[in-house]
């Protein structure tokens, strides 16, 4: 809670600085403040849609999601990173009940049923997701956790997006015991996904692997 308000006050000091500066300069008014105005935007909106979207740093994302986690999606992300597994379904579920839209309803549902092992559902779920370039991907996944070879392969040949390959491919090698395989496509997963995508994805697969994928439904 202390560092957003010392964030906040730090953005007033630099924008009441700028604001000296350019007044100082010999600008005239309307151009001091639309100049500060723009620049106080870029720091409060324009920074952070940057590390939830664009950022490749894994340091500088945590520390976004550890002071913003009071927000459930954060709350998840962040538990994925230093929760146990019953902070990480108690964030699932609040994602759930706080965001009615379609796709959030698919992706978070569908990693509930991951955490809570449930394997067949997730399967059948994955079926009538309305968000189609996630169906083949928690298929590929519900396939990998019940041990079948045969159809987590067929389900992989269908998915396009890069980091779900890859995601899928590691999830495939560590189910398989191939943990050189599985380091590489964890680093490849993490590569090929931005933003927060790319530290949910860094977490989820090394968590997973600590548990050696189990299948034991809770």
């Amino acid at each position: 809670m202390f560092s957003k308000y010392a964030n906040f006050f730090l953005v007033v000091m630099i924008s009441a600085l700028l604001a000296v500066a350019l007044f100082v300069s010999g600008l005239q008014l309307w151009l001091v403040f639309t100049i500060v105005s723009l620049f106080t935007f870029i720091l409060t909106m324009g920074y952070p849609f940057y590390i939830i979207y664009k950022s490749r740093s894994l340091k500088l994302i945590d520390r976004y999601l550890a002071n913003h986690r009071s927000k459930p999606i954060f709350s998840y992300a962040y538990a994925l990173a230093h929760g146990t597994d019953k902070e990480i379904i108690d964030s699932l579920n609040r994602v759930v009940k706080s965001y009615p839209h379609a796709e959030v309803q698919d992706v978070y549902n569908a990693n509930l049923l991951v955490f809570r092992k449930n394997w067949r559902s997730l399967i059948e779920m994955s079926k009538s997701m309305t968000t189609t370039i996630y169906r083949d991907y928690y298929a590929g996944i519900g396939y990998t956790m019940s041990g079948n070879k045969e159809k987590s392969s067929e389900s992989l040949s269908k998915v396009r997006t890069p980091w779900m390959v890859h995601s899928l491919k590691a999830m495939i090698a560590l189910k398989q015991g191939q943990q050189d395989s599985f380091q590489k496509e964890l680093m490849l997963a993490t590569k090929q996904a931005v933003g927060m995508q790319r530290y949910v994805v860094y977490h989820m697969l090394n968590r997973m692997a600590k548990e050696a994928f189990s299948t034991k439904e809770v």
